[in-house]
């Protein structure tokens, strides 16, 4: 699957970069899972509900995940938060 980024997950991941530098290879590890192996098992990925509906999930580690949506085949990843804020 592609992956496209929108403008508010990058600044995000630049700030939890710079709280956290060494979740860089964690996150980059599932990205490239998301990106050839949807359903592998480290990713958790989940659809959300309430507000959230038409997004997904995926586990980073502890209560870190990546919300994306996808459109036409394409992953638009648009957040990354902790699991208690979505």
């Amino acid at each position: 699957m592609k992956l496209t980024y929108s403008n508010h997950f990058k600044k995000r991941l630049k700030k939890q970069l710079k709280q956290n530098p060494q979740i860089r290879s964690k996150i980059h590890r599932q990205l490239l899972f998301l990106q050839t192996d949807t359903r592998h098992p480290s990713l958790k990925m989940h659809k959300l509900k309430g507000e959230r509906l038409d997004q997904f999930a995926i586990w980073i580690e502890g209560n870190i995940r990546i919300t994306f949506i996808i459109v036409d085949g394409v992953a638009l990843l648009t957040d990354i938060i902790r699991h208690d804020e979505y």
